[in-house]
């Protein structure tokens, strides 16, 4: 530890003092993870049911390509000759209120229980785009999209194209680090490992749902348990006993996030047909999740791991509930329609020359077009085509958007970059729906949508999420107000592994380092 600390020491110094290691796509400075969270994040917001992520933390924070975040951290954690573990769980589309709601049910006794062990964040917020594959790259690389090069889709002004983008990450991982650095390491169906694990390597094991099985949280939270306590166990259709527990654990599971868009039927869950069943659906699916959480601490006790674990359980993002509430209200709710028509229609009010086409991946935007959209479904970036703006000229065309009742925010390109989105986008503005409006329904705007979910959006819903660290070396501090995003959990994660992430921008949470 002290030959790497030492080492990275002096390349950064040499990075400083050469004037290297500026990001191309902004002047990014090298962290220091000594500064306070509380004190680097904004909190500010200008509609109540939308959360503010602009963040001028990530142009202070942020490592040069090659050079670790950790190196410049006044905590050393000690690891007693590095044999502690680390378990990471990610459950994806885990929104706060869902926590809350299950609370408040008392149908989670477990993730209630960890408070006491740790720190459960209140304040946890996620990194715009609020897109599984964007975040958990994000997260897994302690970076925003500046460094992973990633926010799903976007207008390539150059090729003049829509680039809808799958798994790629420009940025260091854990996983290629862990790797790097000698740490065994085991995923079970963390999909960004795929390309660094295999199924065949024990050393960086890449774990799935025996063959035939449903792959819900229940097989993958016991092929974890198997693999802890060092019994049989089936990957795929290969049995495997993995001798010595791995140092560093990774949990991926999807069933909330698949219940929140109740887009379709999922496992055992017919469709919901109101808002409150979506809800409950989720709520009773958390509840069963964390009695296998409660299965995996205690395989840790049993094996003689739990005091020397720290766990790491967050996800990518929440779920902002969109269109009518209810089935039967489809028909008649102000929600169920898109809005994109209506905000065509407005940009050509604020001028005749911005003319908008909403374009779909992989196609050109006709040659008349002037303001391209890429959207999701809730927000919709644009991209302005054949015109130059200036900040002030968009923070006036925000100003006018604003005015619809169907929108909650507008951000700019300068606002969008100032908290770490890869400028790389070509994003102009940020058009963000209020309550549950949205812009679905590309191909035909007469579609109507009820009781859906969706996250690509920065309503207090989609970005306010769950997360909690406890365990070995972590403060006892209960629930704590600390407002931090959830890439700080891979910058943290890799401080705890003691192994580098090169491209980190994100501090490490110290407040919660014992």
């Amino acid at each position: 530890m002290k030959k790497n600390m030492l080492f990275l020491f002096l390349l950064e110094f040499c990075a400083v003092s050469c004037g290297v290691g500026n990001s191309s796509s902004s002047n990014f400075l090298l962290s220091s993870s000594s500064t306070k969270i509380s004190q680097s994040i904004s909190s500010t917001s200008t509609n109540s049911s939308v959360s503010s992520i602009s963040d001028s933390s990530f142009n202070k924070a942020s490592s040069s390509k090659g050079v670790s975040s950790m190196s410049s951290s006044s905590i050393i954690i000690d690891k007693d000759n590095n044999d502690g573990y680390v378990i990471y769980i990610n459950l994806d589309g885990f929104g706060r209120y869902y926590y809350d709601e299950a609370v408040s049910r008392g149908l989670v006794p477990v993730l209630e229980s960890i408070k006491n062990e740790g720190a459960v964040f209140k304040n946890l917020k996620t990194v715009s785009p609020s897109i599984t594959n964007p975040c958990q790259a994000m997260i897994i690389s302690g970076a925003t999209s500046s460094k992973t090069r990633n926010v799903y889709r976007y207008y390539d002004k150059k090729n003049d194209i829509v680039v809808q983008q799958a798994r790629e990450n420009d940025a260091d991982t854990l996983y290629s680090s862990v790797k790097r650095n000698g740490v065994s390491a085991a995923t079970i169906h963390h999909f960004p490992a795929e390309s660094e694990f295999s199924i065949t390597n024990k050393e960086a094991l890449y774990i799935k749902t025996p063959y035939g099985e449903v792959s819900n949280y229940a097989t993958r939270f016991d092929q974890a348990i198997k693999l802890i306590k060092g019994q049989q166990f089936k990957n795929d259709s290969t049995f495997m006993i993995v001798p010595d527990i791995p140092r560093f654990i990774s949990i991926y599971c999807d069933d909330l996030d698949a219940l929140g868009h109740n887009e379709s039927a999922y496992d055992t869950f017919s469709v919901a047909s109101t808002e409150v069943e979506r809800v409950n659906n989720v709520v009773t699916r958390l509840g069963q999740i964390d009695g296998k959480i409660g299965e995996l601490i205690q395989a840790c006790k049993d094996v003689g791991i739990y005091d020397k674990t720290t766990f790491f359980l967050t996800t990518d993002h929440g779920m902002q509930g969109f269109g009518a509430e209810s089935k039967i209200t489809t028909l008649t709710s102000k929600y169920s329609k898109t809005k994109w028509p209506e905000l065509k229609e407005k940009l050509a009010a604020i001028n005749s020359k911005y003319i908008f086409e909403y374009v779909a991946q992989n196609k050109s935007p006709k040659s008349s077009t002037t303001v391209v959209g890429v959207g999701v479904g809730l927000q919709m970036p644009l991209t302005f085509k054949g015109i130059t703006l200036t900040e002030n000229e968009l923070q006036n065309i925000k100003t006018s958007l604003k005015q619809e009742y169907y929108i909650a925010d507008v951000l700019t390109r300068a606002e969008l970059i100032k908290e770490g989105f890869w400028n790389g986008a070509n994003v102009d503005l940020l058009v963000i729906p209020a309550e549950r409006y949205h812009f679905h329904g590309r191909d035909n705007s007469s579609n109507m949508y009820a009781v859906r979910g969706q996250h690509d959006t920065i309503s207090a819903q989609a970005t306010n999420i769950y997360g909690a660290i406890w365990g070995y070396n972590v403060k006892n501090l209960g629930e704590i107000d600390l407002e931090c995003r959830n890439i700080s959990f891979g910058s943290t994660m890799a401080q705890y592994l003691d192994i580098d992430l090169l491209n980190s921008n994100a501090p490490v949470i110290e407040e919660i380092i014992e």
